[in-house]
């Protein structure tokens, strides 16, 4: 019997990600932005395989990471057949189709997974996720594309329904 695997592909309005196809198991998978240790190296090396999510880079010197994407935001894993994801604790909180995740949750083919904030969207739009807004206390350096949420629809390979 193969590995399990949930492929996580960018849907309209994500900062830009390559899709991935991420092993599933028992074994919990972090979702999350990669952060850079005091020596300036990545802790955690992105791939299609894993859940880190890069940078994504504007020029030959300059990336941007997604603001509302923590470092350790949300974890995946399956247990019994199914999938589940849980927040651990971000700041701007994970969804699943819209709704705010506040305990271990089912995860199935066709959801939607916008880790931000979304208290201030419509419902039209409340399952889509939607850019950060930019205030007056937003700094000049950061640009639409740090404000952009992670989108990605959900496909699970692999297990029986």
């Amino acid at each position: 019997m193969s590995t399990p695997t949930i492929d996580l592909s960018p849907a309209p309005g994500t900062f830009p990600f390559s899709a991935k196809t991420i092993p599933i198991s028992s074994a919990k998978v972090t979702l999350g932005s990669i952060e850079v240790t005091e020596s300036g190296k990545a802790a955690h090396v992105p791939s299609t395989s894993n859940g880190w999510f890069p940078a994504k880079m504007t020029d030959s010197v300059s990336s941007v990471s997604p603001l509302p994407l923590s470092s350790s935001h949300a974890q995946i894993w399956c247990d019994g057949g199914k999938v589940y994801i849980r927040d651990l604790d971000s700041a701007f909180g994970t969804y699943v189709n819209g709704l705010r995740v506040s305990s271990d949750t089912i995860l199935k083919s066709g959801d939607t997974i916008p880790v931000h904030k979304s208290s201030h969207l419509t419902s039209f739009n409340k399952s889509l996720g939607s850019r950060i807004v930019r205030n007056e206390k937003t700094p000049a350096y950061i640009t639409d594309l740090h404000l952009s949420p992670v989108i990605a629809s959900v496909s699970i390979n692999g297990l029986s329904s």
